[in-house]
């Protein structure tokens, strides 16, 4: 007699740490891959590294330093604008790359790195509200909140990403450290050290970027 056959489960259990182990493995690797060809762009860090160093130019040639509380305005003021003209660059290079490998660039991937990175940002916004509030008592040492705020975002993105983004990460976590150990009046200062960081830490990082995965 004909025996009927049972279907094969769609789902399968993981029956031991070392296999769950081994899917979360090949699925980073899958999420790496993605990420490499379709949302990295050397040249959107090159420009933003060049934003950032025009924004410690102007910063140096027209306004203030914290703490003179005259000047809060128009500190945070040109480094928001900065930032905004960062996160355009960075889309609009993003969208670039994606277009050319025939991918979005608000795929799952990029809404997930996204949503990676929020708590830095949210975290940076807070402490620079603060920073209007109370200037006095964050001063040019802001730069270096900003710092680990940015490194926190990057190092969240770099779990899920390549690993020049997590060493570009640790590169500004312990930028952003020494930062705060800085005396505000030391020949190469806070603002400095924003140059280095975010201008040539940015430049370096988008020249390797380009060279290895394209611009």
């Amino acid at each position: 007699m004909y025996q009927q056959q049972q279907p094969r489960p769609v789902f399968r259990v993981v029956t031991s740490a070392g296999e769950a182990e081994e899917h979360l493995r090949v699925i980073r690797q899958a999420m790496e891959r993605s990420t490499k060809h379709s949302t990295l762009s050397g040249l959107s860090g090159i420009i933003v590294g060049l934003l950032a160093l025009a924004g410690c130019l102007a910063t140096q040639m027209f306004i203030k330093d914290a703490p003179n509380p005259d000047w809060k305005f128009a500190f945070t003021g040109l480094w928001t604008g900065i930032m905004l003209l960062c996160f355009v660059t960075d889309f609009l290079f993003t969208k670039r790359r994606a277009a050319r490998v025939g991918k979005t660039a608000f795929s799952p991937l990029g809404k997930h790195l996204a949503r990676a990175a929020a708590p830095g940002f949210v975290a940076g916004a807070a402490m620079t509200l603060f920073y209007v509030l109370h200037p006095e008592m964050l001063g040019s040492y802001l730069y270096g909140v900003w710092m680990l705020c940015y490194a926190a975002s990057l190092l969240s993105v770099g779990m899920f990403s390549v690993r020049e983004v997590s060493a570009l990460g640790w590169a500004f976590l312990a930028a952003g450290a020494l930062t705060l150990l800085i005396p505000p009046d030391f020949v190469f200062g806070p603002r400095a050290m924003m140059a280095l960081t975010f201008g040539g830490f940015h430049i370096a990082y988008g020249a390797w970027m380009g060279y290895r995965y394209g611009w």
